[in-house]
């Protein structure tokens, strides 16, 4: 039986017992197809509901004399006349534009009549007594009093509204009456306008006509865009919860782990088959919670109360559209035939999304895509966490932080809904996939930064699956000896070691990724070449290089062989030399190639403009040093040194030179460069790999640095290099003798390493 068939064995094996599981069950497929749609409902109708009891119920209110009673009873009438007048309008509008009103929010509105609310009299001293104690909802104390005869007489008046905000009802009454003495604000001014000017007109200059250019399908989006991505991940880790915990602590609370331990099957691929079972479990609730949120969100209507909130009333909003569909009056200019050709345009986005599959069919498999990652990544996270609990209730326990790092996280972004996909938001776990799920329902593709946020998720999930399958494979661990877990951290009981192990190289990396990004991205400004280059250097220092260089003395592994401190032979020196001096232009050559069937975007022009302010008028050398050597050094140390060192005696040849170079390209961040740099990656790590000396790779990196910054200082250089000089040329495919003589010193020096004997420890 080969690997695969092992793992596909242990999977089914794992997935059978865990579908037996109550509580998997529940989360996976109760929670999202039961729970959702009776939630739904029960919220819906329970703010009907309470809408309704509000109406029902019947408010008194106090004043200080007949006055005020009087004059109180008075706005309420001519509230409800007004009321009455909105809606004969409203219909009237409706019927001449060709549709019915869409106020979907009115059920869940509260509007009281006049029978309901009772005033009564009481001493203007004791109303507060009275409000405070709940013998009224709300009291009304105007200043001077006012003329229930004229209530629109030339004096201003002060309204003082008493209530307690403890009080329900209270509350009710208390933002109606805000609300009405809005109203009736607005019919005293229409009212003193009328017997000074003999009409109101001149106080409704402007009406406003808003249309949303977005589809109905897409206005759903956005309602679904608010809440959805934080349920997602939400739903996500609690799906993978139970399954790591019952895989792990679970089985070895039932005394079966052993029993799996001596069995022929290898630990790596025992933990492919549990991994493999959690990963399954935690996107199948994703996919259900999806599908259920979605559907439920539609057919329970909410998507129309999202889509038909607007700042302007419906009424106005159809009296509006009636003047602008109706025949034009004099005066009118070419602008009248545009606003009614946006109307038909916006009936017709309505039409076509009535017609459509929608967002469900398009959206909704993009976003499950992109939640690959992100189940991979704590999947992984608590296999490994959880193959440190004894019993379930203690993984239980170790569980409450992880789940707390995903969701506190994900709600925080959720209610920032101005943060783009941008900058070090790109490379931040957890809240990179929220922001990218919500600007997926938004319908915004940036390619770039889809490729960034799902790489940097993808490169955390490798590394925490590395890690989960050491964590789970060990000895310690696996026998739960909490005396022995020492022996994992603690250096006076690490056994020395040749190379640091897989799963700490690319833990490492991983860590340091966000970091290196933010430091690159948020420390380096405009201010001053100088202070920005001082950055550089620190950074390269303190993110690349000291972390490497520490943790191998922590880890006690042997220095000369994690960094393959060796003399190189002279054979490879000869083949370094000619990658030396050809590197830049095939990388010329490559970029050019790229750009030439993949054109420059605006990001090329914003590197040269950040070259030029990087660069200053600092003297050659200090740029060199800058740009050439320290990166040189430094980022040779980490990816040539620490994590090939990792790797190479655990993966292929080949595989090793791929990963290594694919992490070097995904840590120079800009997409445009990511896929030349990733291939030169691979040439210093074939370098490294095939000479057994980091010293060469420092060369050819070095050099190919050096050439790179002094083509902006000596113009010779791009000359005879064959070098682009402006952003301009870069896309221009030019292939001449020149680049054919670079190119083919270029596979010389390949070959050399090809041909050359490999040098190991």
């Amino acid at each position: 039986m080969n690997r695969y068939r092992r793992v596909s064995t242990v999977f089914r094996k794992e997935l059978i017992e865990t579908l037996r599981d109550r509580r998997t069950l529940m989360a996976m497929v109760v929670v999202p197809i039961v729970l959702y749609p009776i939630l739904m409902v029960v919220l819906v109708e329970a703010l009907k509901s309470e809408a309704g009891r509000q109406e029902k119920e019947h408010y008194l209110v106090c004043v200080p004399d007949q006055d005020h009673r009087a004059w109180l009873d008075g706005v309420f009438k001519r509230e409800e006349d007004a009321r009455a007048e909105e809606a004969r309008l409203t219909e009237e509008a409706a019927k001449r534009v060709g549709r019915a009103p869409e106020n979907a929010a009115a059920a869940f509105q509260t509007r009281l009549r006049w029978d309901q609310i009772t005033i009564d009299v009481v001493p203007a001293d004791q109303m507060w007594d009275r409000v405070s104690r709940g013998g009224y909802h709300v009291g009304v104390l105007v200043n001077p009093p006012p003329d229930p005869e004229h209530f629109a007489d030339r004096h201003n008046r002060v309204v003082q509204i008493l209530y307690n905000d403890t009080n329900p009802l209270s509350d009710v009454m208390y933002r109606q009456l805000n609300f009405i003495f809005g109203n009736e604000m607005e019919r005293i001014v229409r009212a003193r306008v009328r017997s000074v000017a003999g009409s109101d007109q001149l106080l409704s200059p402007l009406a406003a006509n808003s249309i949303s250019t977005t589809s109905p399908d897409r206005q759903f989006a956005k309602a679904l865009a608010m809440i959805v991505p934080f349920l997602l991940v939400t739903m996500t880790v609690t799906g993978a919860m139970y399954p790591a915990i019952d895989l792990t602590a679970g089985e070895r609370e039932r005394g079966t782990l052993e029993t799996l331990a001596v069995s022929p099957v290898p630990v790596g691929q025992i933990v492919a088959g549990k991994f493999g079972v959690i990963v399954t479990i935690a996107m199948t609730t994703t996919a259900l919670n999806l599908a259920s949120m979605t559907a439920v969100i539609h057919f329970s209507g909410m998507d129309k109360l999202f889509s038909t909130m607007k700042p302007e009333s419906d009424s106005v909003g159809l009296s509006v559209e009636a003047m602008i569909v109706g025949e034009p009056g004099p005066g009118a200019t070419e602008f009248a035939g545009q606003q009614r050709s946006n109307i038909e345009r916006r009936r017709s986005i309505e039409r076509a999304a009535a017609e459509s599959v929608g967002f469900i069919a398009s959206a909704a498999p993009v976003v499950l895509a992109s939640m690959i990652p992100f189940a991979v990544l704590f999947s992984a996270v608590m296999l490994a966490v959880c193959s440190f609990a004894r019993t379930f209730k203690e993984a239980q326990n170790y569980m409450m932080p992880v789940m707390m790092s995903a969701i506190v996280p994900a709600m925080i972004v959720s209610y920032m809904p101005t943060i783009k996909l941008e900058g070090v938001m790109l490379v931040i776990p957890v809240a990179n996939i929220v922001v990218l799920m919500r600007e997926l329902f938004l319908g915004n593709h940036n390619v770039a930064a889809m490729v960034l946020c799902l790489g940097s998720t993808c490169f955390y999930a490798a590394a925490a699956v590395v890690v989960a399958n050491r964590v789970y494979g060990n000895e310690s661990v696996l026998f739960s000896d909490v005396g022995s877990y020492k022996t994992l951290f603690v250096r006076r009981y690490l056994r020395p070691q040749k190379l640091p192990s897989s799963a700490m190289a690319l833990l490492t990396v991983a860590l340091l990724f966000p970091f290196y990004f933010y430091a690159q991205a948020g420390l380096i400004g405009t201010e001053s070449a100088a202070r920005n280059q001082v950055v550089l250097v620190i950074t390269q220092i303190g993110l690349l290089a000291l972390p490497a260089v520490l943790l191998s003395w922590y880890a006690r592994t042997d220095i000369r062989e994690t960094f393959s401190l060796r003399m190189p032979s002279l054979p490879h020196v000869a083949g370094a030399m000619l990658l030396a001096v050809s590197m830049t232009p095939v990388v010329t050559l490559l970029q050019r190639i790229q750009f030439h069937f993949f054109p420059a975007t605006d990001l090329v022009h914003a590197l040269e403009q950040q070259k030029a302010i990087l660069f200053g008028n600092s003297p050659w050398w200090i740029i060199v040093l800058v740009f050439a050597i320290t990166p040189g050094i430094c980022e040779e140390l980490l990816f040539r040194g620490f994590l090939l060192g990792g790797l190479r005696e655990r993966v292929a040849q080949w595989k090793t030179v791929i990963i290594v170079g694919a992490i070097f390209g995904l840590f120079h961040f800009q997409l445009e460069k990511i896929p030349v740099t990733g291939v030169m990656g691979m040439v210093l790590a074939w370098v490294c790999l095939r000479s057994g000396s980091i010293f060469l790779s420092i060369l050819v990196h070095a050099a190919h640095n050096a050439l790179s910054v002094a083509a902006e200082t000596f113009p010779i250089i791009p000359r005879f290099f064959g070098l682009p000089q402006t952003a301009e040329e870069i896309g221009r495919l030019n292939l001449d003798v020149r680049t054919a003589a670079f190119l083919l010193t270029f596979m010389l020096g390949i070959a050399a390493f090809a041909l050359a004997r490999r040098r190991t420890a």
